[in-house]
């Protein structure tokens, strides 16, 4: 019942308002809510204060009462009535009742008590505008009230016959005082709010444009995607059948016509056989390259002990030519998607074996720490060293070090690492001087292991 007589209350009043963040909201809000509360707890004064009057022959007060509380009823349950009407109807019944109790029952009513309240309840209710109209009003109410006292043919008055003018001052000041302190600091209070609400809604709106932006940068990555997907397939089938045709041609025409040939025309037909077969090398590395994005296999379970023994069956012949010695710590079993892994090693160690000393046999050596969060990964070998100043450079889309005819390669090995330990959270780095070997260091963020819910480190 009393959720219904609430809902009915707020229909009535506040039926034509939606409800917004704006503090000319909350403003009408709260006076809406004064009334679902005044109505039923404001008996508690009426029917005491009815009897009373009755009993001391107040009959003026005992009038003012019952109009009061009718008035308070109309405001609150006639529909139709503009919201900042009721807002003046029930602060002018208010400040009347402060005044009729002042006058019947002195300093010693509740008069005081309701002006101080009904002044509180404007600066909550009314714009910032009205903000010293209560202390207006109440500083008039004591001047009047002291003026009735002042006069001396009007002694016969029920206020002026029980106060005294020098007890009034002092009592009538503190209202005075109180009602100003108020006037100053509450609509103080609600500039802050006001300002605040305004900067909140300034950053909804500025967040609401950055998620249209990003809805449109998702659906331009999406655009892109597709269309590195089909770079992707073009790539892996068009552009290396038309390569794989001139290769075999060259072949043939060498084996067919080679003696027809002079050793200037064969190594011509080498140069291009070996063109070609780079430029089919240089399409799968850029291949590689773009695939490496966010894949479904994050949730693989990666030992790195066997990648790194399937790293060195794939190195096998180049191992054996250059007598290299490849080893590793005791590495750790990670989650995550192991063609990245293996395609990360594979270009560290294949780095690794490619830039040795001459007549050196390379080592390379795999190492981990516990990194609390983290794993971080060394690979150090005995190569033939990185210059600093080239630091940044190595890790660039086809940055070449050093000539083809000294180094074979595409330039972008050390890339495909760098893109790698970026998309999966970490970060790598080098250290290195030449001819003094590097160290290649890489982290990767542990994720939960399916046994134990933590990343193992095997022992």
């Amino acid at each position: 019942m009393w959720e219904q007589y609430r809902k009915f209350i707020l229909k009535t009043c506040l039926d034509p308002y939606q409800p917004s963040g704006t503090l000319s909201y909350w403003r009408d809000y709260l006076f809406v809510s004064a009334l679902v509360f005044v109505l039923p707890l404001c008996t508690i004064a009426v029917i005491p204060g009815l009897y009373l009057s009755y009993k001391s022959a107040f009959w003026a007060l005992m009038l003012f009462d019952g109009l009061a509380f009718f008035g308070l009823m109309l405001i609150a349950i006639v529909p139709g009535i503009p919201l900042p009407v009721r807002k003046w109807i029930f602060i002018g019944i208010t400040y009347l009742a402060g005044i009729f109790l002042i006058y019947f029952l002195g300093n010693f009513g509740p008069g005081l008590l309701y002006l101080l309240s009904v002044s509180i309840f404007m600066l909550l209710v009314l714009p910032d505008k009205y903000a010293f109209l209560s202390f207006a009003l109440n500083l008039a109410s004591c001047v009047f009230f002291g003026w009735m006292i002042y006069q001396t043919d009007l002694q016969q008055n029920y206020f002026s016959s029980t106060v005294d003018l020098q007890s009034w001052i002092a009592i009538s000041a503190n209202l005075i005082f109180l009602s100003a302190m108020f006037s100053i600091l509450i609509p103080k209070l609600f500039k802050g709010l006001r300002e605040s609400l305004e900067e909140q809604k300034s950053l909804e709106k500025a967040l609401t444009r950055q998620k249209e932006k990003l809805k449109e940068s998702l659906a331009d990555t999406e655009v892109k995607n597709k269309e590195l997907e089909h770079f992707t397939y073009v790539a892996s089938h068009d552009l290396q059948e038309p390569l794989r045709m001139v290769t075999g041609f060259l072949q043939l025409l060498e084996q067919k016509y080679t003696h027809l040939l002079d050793q200037k025309g064969k190594t011509y037909i080498k140069f291009a056989v070996d063109g070609a077969h780079r430029m089919r090398r240089l399409i799968l590395d850029l291949l590689a390259y773009s695939r490496i994005e966010k894949t479904g296999n994050e949730h693989e379970t990666v030992d790195f002990n066997q990648l790194l023994a399937e790293i060195k069956l794939t190195f096998e012949p180049e191992i054996k030519k250059l007598k290299a010695e490849v080893t590793g710590d005791s590495l750790p079993v990670v989650r995550g998607p192991s063609s990245f892994y293996f395609l990360l090693l594979q270009n560290l160690i294949g780095n690794a074996l490619k830039y040795t000393k001459p007549g050196v046999p390379p080592q390379i050596h795999l190492g981990v720490e516990d990194c609390q969060r983290e794993w971080q990964f060394h690979l150090k070998d005995n190569g033939i060293g990185i210059d600093p100043a080239y630091f940044e450079k190595i890790f660039v889309l086809f940055q070449r070090l050093h000539h083809r005819e000294a180094y074979e390669g595409t330039g972008i090995g050390l890339a495909i690492v760098k893109k790698i330990v970026t998309n999966l959270g970490g970060s790598i780095w080098v250290a290195s001087n030449p001819g003094d070997g590097t160290v290649f260091y890489f982290t990767l963020p542990k994720n939960d292991s399916p046994e134990e819910g933590q990343p193992l480190l095997r022992t």
